[in-house]
């Protein structure tokens, strides 16, 4: 009974920090997720999106990007 339980446990574990991982992942990309959708529609998105495409830039270090190239209003969806 105590091995049975302990699979349990470590199964559990294991799910658990799958969707931790997943949780993150989703949150973290949020701006660039959103870029990237807008990006064959609208050209400051498109030019964004040239820069960060290829990089694992940060949602702040997008924002100070859109802030230099002057793109406030795609600056202000996000």
């Amino acid at each position: 009974m105590a091995k049975s339980l302990l699979k349990k446990a470590k199964k559990a574990a294991k799910s658990v920090k799958k969707e931790v991982k997943k949780e993150v992942k989703q949150a973290s990309s949020s701006a660039r997720d959103h870029i990237e959708s807008i990006a064959h529609s609208r050209r400051d998105a498109a030019i964004v999106w040239g820069m960060i495409k290829d990089g694992n830039q940060s949602d702040s270090e997008i924002k100070e990007i859109l802030e230099s190239k002057g793109f406030s209003q795609l600056l202000s969806e996000i």
